[in-house]
């Protein structure tokens, strides 16, 4: 192994903390996500956060709403 060492950055209350945005869902869901760069993180689980999954969803630009495509007629 090698390579450079650094140190940590200074630590700014403002930025230190990740303050998750709770979307709207149905069926029970926690929906939850966070702007990072190059798009949101996102996190789903049931609502007692036993079972879930986080995914990356690129948006570079941040556009998404928080909301889903509207339904197709069927």
């Amino acid at each position: 192994m090698g390579g450079h060492v650094g140190t940590a950055a200074e630590r700014n209350e403002e930025t230190d903390f990740v303050d998750w945005e709770q979307l709207e869902s149905t069926k029970g869901l926690t929906v939850l996500r966070i702007r990072v760069p190059g798009g949101w993180l996102v996190y789903a689980s049931n609502s007692y956060h036993q079972h879930g999954g986080m995914a990356f969803y690129p948006d570079p630009d941040h556009r998404w709403k928080g909301g889903a495509l509207p339904r197709l007629s069927e």
